[in-house]
């Protein structure tokens, strides 16, 4: 049935792309920015300023907020380096007619497929969620419940805010898994989580990132909505594909950020919004874009995708700074990213 609804919508669509302008109603890449709220302790309004955090989702935190899954973290061995893996964006659409072109459960279904092979973590790189109201909370945090064995940490995206683009704010993230920007070290790595979520970066946030890569550590950072500057350099393995990828990027804030990035070089920059895989390399930096996490997958029609499929990405960060990535699709396929 779901095949059939694809290839009807495929026959109705218009010839070319500019005809059906999918960014306009899809992940908002056009729209214009919301407000600067980085999430930093202090500069944010107190939780409910905004959106009215019910008493349930308040205290999920305390078993799914990032500092829980720190304390899990922390009451396992560890040694050198670390195995983990990260799945990008995973809501399967705000509107009925994207969800024809999104596997059913397929967060889910990567879950299963990625726990077994036994990491220490998972790093989720946000849109967990289609909007961010309570009632899409309460059903992800049932899905966690039912699911996720390792410790799971996640990055703020613009779906997982009260609105998915334009003005919107992030009381329901913050309240159940805490700030956007944050720091741990594990297996001798320094990972490094920011919220890119608002289309824009503040000089707080990026003050604070500085501070966060600055380190003897080889760091990893993980991010939402990719910078600006990457904008016709990422990279598919398919390359005719490449002027498919759909825009939407972070602009307010980027030329420091890849100042930063230029200067602290992290070994690896993963980031999602953009459903679909990529690599791009700049200043010395590398980047990965990987958000086929049950999402639906870019382009839309027309030129639905003959290769993009929902995967998760299997990082293995070795003592010493050896790096090696494996992306495994939902239906078996696996291939190593090469550079």
């Amino acid at each position: 049935m779901k095949t059939a609804l694809a290839a009807c919508l495929l026959a109705l669509a218009p010839a070319s792309r500019a005809a059906l302008d999918a960014r306009a109603v899809f992940d908002g890449s056009r729209a214009a920015p919301g407000a600067a709220r980085p999430g930093l302790s202090g500069e944010a309004p107190p939780l409910g300023a905004l959106t009215e955090v019910p008493p349930d989702l308040a205290a999920a935190k305390a078993a799914w907020g990032t500092q829980a899954m720190l304390d899990r973290l922390a009451a396992t061995p560890s040694g050198a380096g670390v195995r983990f893996a990260v799945v990008g964006d995973g809501e399967p659409g705000r509107f009925p007619w994207q969800r024809v072109f999104a596997p059913r459960d397929g967060f889910k279904s990567l879950l299963r497929l990625l726990q077994p092979r036994g990491p220490e973590l998972v790093m989720q790189l946000g849109d967990f969620v289609s909007k961010g109201v309570a009632k899409n909370y309460r059903a992800y945090l049932s899905l966690l419940v039912a699911e996720a064995k390792v410790p799971l940490f996640h990055i703020q995206g613009n779906h997982d805010r009260s609105a998915p683009n334009g003005e919107a704010d992030k009381d329901l993230y913050r309240a159940v898994f805490g700030d956007g920007d944050y720091a741990f070290d594990r297996g001798g790595w320094r990972f490094v989580a920011f919220d890119s979520a608002d289309y824009s970066v503040t000089e707080a946030q990026l003050d604070w990132l500085d501070a966060a890569l600055d380190t003897d550590r080889p760091a990893l950072l993980f991010l939402h909505i990719p910078p600006v500057y990457l904008k016709g350099l990422i990279k598919s393995v398919v390359p005719e594909e490449d002027d498919k990828m759909m825009s939407g990027y972070f602009e307010g804030g980027s030329a420091r950020f890849r100042e930063i990035l230029a200067r602290r070089r992290p070994k690896r920059v993963y980031m999602g919004h953009i459903h679909a895989f990529g690599t791009a390399e700049l200043d010395g930096v590398r980047y990965v874009l990987t958000a086929g996490g049950g999402s639906p997958l870019y382009p839309l029609p027309p030129g639905y995708p003959s290769y993009r499929r929902t995967h998760y990405l299997w990082v293995e960060a070795g003592a010493g700074g050896s790096l090696t990535e494996t992306v495994h699709e939902l239906g078996g396929r696996a291939f190593p990213v090469r550079w």
